[in-house]
């Protein structure tokens, strides 16, 4: 008697989670890149201000979210809760704000073609992974929509 094997399907979790982890693994991999072909802090007394106004941004931003309130992929920890308080009550996405604070000043600062192309794919591959989270956040939070409209993205009263 022939013993029937039931067809392969892809797993519904590890599907959901591809997108995500590769999302992840572009932003350290153009933030790597971005750092370390270059020295990482700008010589600059402006642009080294200006990323040290980032680095600030970011643990304000980690405070206010507190560890375990978010994930470092674009999807809501199960029981979050959604901040508005803090850098959140001007900008949707502070911690995303404050790469970009780090790593234009070191672009500046060491100017090269090539990095110029990893700081482009590193804005692109955030751009992709908040509207990404944006999906999730609106399904988690019912009062989502109603902060989006009151706040910004990236930049405070621009966008």
């Amino acid at each position: 008697m022939k013993m029937l094997k039931k067809p392969w399907k892809p797993n519904k979790k590890v599907n959901s989670l591809l997108l995500p982890n590769l999302l992840v693994i572009g932003q350290f991999l153009f933030i790597f890149l971005l750092l370390f072909t270059a020295n990482i802090f700008a010589v600059n007394f402006v642009l080294f201000s200006i990323q040290i106004l980032g680095i600030i941004l970011g643990l304000w931003s980690i405070y206010i979210m507190q560890i375990g309130n978010f994930n470092i992929t674009p999807i809501p920890v199960e029981n979050g809760e959604l901040r508005k308080n803090g850098p959140y009550s001007l900008i949707r996405h502070p911690m995303y704000t404050s790469i970009f604070l780090f790593c234009i000043p070191q672009l500046i600062g060491y100017f090269s073609y090539l990095r110029l192309v990893y700081l482009v794919c590193l804005i692109l591959v955030l751009w992709f992974k908040m509207n990404y989270e944006e999906t999730k956040l609106r399904t988690a939070y019912s009062d989502y929509d109603a902060y989006s409209k009151k706040t910004k993205r990236f930049i405070p009263y621009l966008y």
